[in-house]
């Protein structure tokens, strides 16, 4: 696993990336700033890992959002966009909720925006 920080002053935060990090979920769980977490992934990527995580979340008392996205770069819009922005609303999240892309590509880009 990787770790890279961005450095925003008192709003820095970490960036893990690297094969099996979303098994690892004490390290997702010592950012929570509340249990709850939003997690994007797409249609390609959410039978293969989604159940699983998000039931690893769930077992260690987080409440969990689940956004999927269509597959492919030409979702990378912002109707995709509004689409999560939508889920948040719905799921009540807020400013300091935590949001983690399960998957790469367009998922990484549009969780990260």
């Amino acid at each position: 696993m990787e770790t890279l920080n961005v450095q925003l002053g008192d709003r820095s935060y970490p960036i893990h990336i690297g094969r099996g990090v979303f098994r690892e979920t004490n390290l997702l769980l010592s950012h929570l700033v509340q249990p709850k977490v939003a997690v994007v992934t797409n249609e390609t990527i959410a039978p293969i890992l989604l159940r699983g995580f998000v039931q690893r979340l769930q077992d260690d008392g987080v409440q969990v959002f689940e956004i999927v996205l269509p597959d492919g770069e030409k979702y990378k819009d912002w109707q995709t966009l509004n689409t999560i922005f939508d889920a948040l609303i719905e799921s009540s999240c807020e400013r300091n909720s935590t949001l983690v892309a399960l998957g790469g590509g367009v998922v990484g880009d549009m969780t990260g925006f």
